[in-house]
């Protein structure tokens, strides 16, 4: 139906009895799923059923807004853009827009102009992605994250190395990076069980997350060991960060204790490459290692 209602509005030019057709399309508008908005000039002269529903708002707030009053000033100014660069008719972009609650909503919008009422107009057709787009996060979100502590995994962790290093290399400033690893943690499973041992790396990455800022980035590197990139740190700065969390560690009550050795590296003066910087950590931290 809403093909129909497109292949309409992109040949009313050409078809007058679109034009005389107002009635029947008001109809198909309200009775379809797709939020249909259309505006002559600044403001909304129509809106269908599941533009209230998509947005919040009643149909008389609507009529008294701008279609673009909806959506969010970033992904506004992000169409402008395209829409500067691109010729036709018949425009497709995805948009985020607010609902009257405040919730955000992913849009798939077309845009075409059509007469409506006997004057030019443009029809804003929207179909709901917020599903869709949810999922997509999660996915790409479970694609980078540890599934046991919730952590980074690996691949996060060589993301956000390689964005650092380009980060320094426009701004001159060092990063730190800290390899830590749960000292004994066979030995935890052996007396105390894999479920003990786990819970045993959950609790490491729980201190790991108290002392990052929302700039630094926390990984599982390894099977016990873990990585800590802090931006813009000193050699001297990552230290003391190493040391309050191995001083967490060793003061917290829960059992069996936990105790962890720190390697410290900075880009780009221990490693100009990535792989080089982590071996410089890596032989600190093994050098820290209880025998």
């Amino acid at each position: 139906m809403l093909t129909k209602i497109r292949e309409r509005a992109a040949n009313s030019s050409l078809r007058p009895e679109f034009v005389c057709g107002e009635a029947k399309f008001r109809s198909i508008a309200e009775a379809i799923a797709c939020a249909i908005f259309i505006s002559q000039g600044e403001q909304l002269n129509y809106v269908n059923h599941a533009a209230e529903t998509m947005t919040g708002y009643a149909r008389e707030e609507l009529l008294s807004m701008n279609f673009w009053d909806l959506v969010r000033p970033d992904c506004r100014e992000l169409v402008l853009k395209r829409e500067g660069a691109r010729h036709g008719s018949a425009r497709q972009y995805e948009v985020k827009i607010l609902t009257k609650n405040g919730d955000e909503r992913w849009l798939d919008i077309s845009t075409e102009m059509i007469e409506f009422d006997g004057v030019l107009a443009s029809l804003h057709s929207a179909v709901d992605l917020t599903e869709r787009k949810l999922a997509e996060e999660k996915v790409q979100l479970l694609a980078v994250t540890d599934p046991l502590t919730g952590l980074g995994n690996y691949h996060r962790l060589v993301e956000a190395l390689d964005a650092e290093a380009k980060r320094t290399e426009r701004t001159g400033r060092p990063f730190a990076v800290l390899l830590l690893d749960l000292d004994q943690l066979k030995k935890i499973n052996d007396r105390y069980g894999h479920l003990i041992g786990s819970r045993a790396l959950c609790r490491v990455a729980d201190v790991l997350r108290v002392f990052c800022r929302s700039i630094d980035t926390a990984a599982r590197y390894g099977g016990d060991e873990f990585a800590v990139i802090l931006p813009e740190t000193t050699a001297a700065a990552a230290r003391l960060v190493a040391l309050r969390i191995r001083s967490l560690l060793a003061t917290d009550s829960l059992e069996p204790p936990l105790s962890a050795s720190v390697g410290v590296a900075v880009y780009p003066q221990d490693g100009e490459t990535i792989g080089a910087l982590l071996r410089t950590a890596d032989r600190e931290l093994y050098g820290m290692k209880p025998v």
